[in-house]
């Protein structure tokens, strides 16, 4: 028994860790997607698009820890058995327990100097259109250039499964305006509640974390153009759905035990081009 509990404790924890140090586990310095991550992403993007309200509801409380604490004692788990919205809370929850949010109390001033649409009756429509490449574009090369590399890596990848979420939202009754509003929280955190929840907010006229989550799904291509040139190399230009092509890395990643990207040491994110695509759509 005591010997359980040893190789407990010394097993990996997969929550609440830096993610400096989690994202570059393994047999190299290759930069790594986390185990809860890539797990879950896989689920969802293959078992749960379809499934409405999907982010919002709860699963219950004991099926979520038992999860949270296999994965925190590097056990197997069975997603299966949860379902569709523990694998879900599960992402949210290692956004949300990460020791340095996302978006912290320094990142909110370059969050509120987002541009925005000023919306005047009849003209909101085509004010916000006109808007959203310039948007884009400060997303592309201000917001993300501020972040570390983890955390755009972690972005990006999290961001394709939302953007396929997005493009099912017939079925799930979640567009990206929706996935913005109900992951905002998870990623936003600093020592002011207040200021906190005013950054959750999302729409064209928000300077918001909720709006920024909103365009890196709407635009996700343009946003993450440098991201994907390290996530796909060679094959980048020629993929024609990115979202995709990101999402099956994640697939390549638990089933061939690929923990990193080709390189030894991890590359480093090409220099940021403005670009005006936008996100491509179709559907998985």
């Amino acid at each position: 028994m005591k010997q359980q509990q040893q190789q407990q404790q010394q097993a990996p924890m997969a929550f609440g860790v830096p993610l400096e140090g989690l994202m570059t586990r393994g047999s190299n310095s290759s930069a790594i997607l986390p185990r809860p991550v890539r797990e879950c992403i896989a689920y969802l993007r293959h078992n749960g698009v379809a499934t409405e309200g999907l982010f919002r509801r709860s699963p219950p409380s004991t099926v979520l820890r038992a999860a949270k604490d296999a994965y925190n004692g590097d056990q197997p788990v069975d997603l299966e058995l949860g379902g569709v919205h523990v694998a879900a809370v599960l992402l949210k929850l290692f956004f949300r327990e990460l020791p340095e949010p996302i978006f912290s109390s320094h990142s909110y001033a370059t969050v509120r100097a987002l541009p925005v649409a000023t919306i005047d009756g009849n003209a909101a429509a085509d004010v916000a259109k006109q808007m959203d490449s310039v948007r884009a574009r400060y997303v592309e090369e201000v917001i993300l250039p501020s972040l570390s590399r983890e955390c755009r890596l972690l972005l990006c990848f999290t961001c394709a499964l939302l953007a396929i979420v997005a493009r099912n939202e017939e079925a799930n009754r979640m567009t990206a305006f929706n996935l913005a509003i109900v992951w905002a929280p998870n990623l936003a955190r600093s020592a002011n509640p207040v200021a906190d929840v005013a950054m959750c907010s999302a729409g064209p006229a928000a300077a918001t974390v909720g709006s920024v989550i909103q365009i890196m799904i709407a635009c996700f291509d343009s946003v993450f153009a440098a991201e994907l040139a390290t996530i796909l190399g060679s094959s980048n230009t020629a993929t024609d759905d990115r979202v995709v092509a990101v999402l099956n890395v994640v697939d390549r990643m638990n089933e061939d035990g690929w923990i990193g990207f080709v390189e030894s040491t991890p590359p480093a994110l090409p220099p940021r081009s403005v670009s005006t695509d936008k996100a491509e759509s179709g559907s998985d």
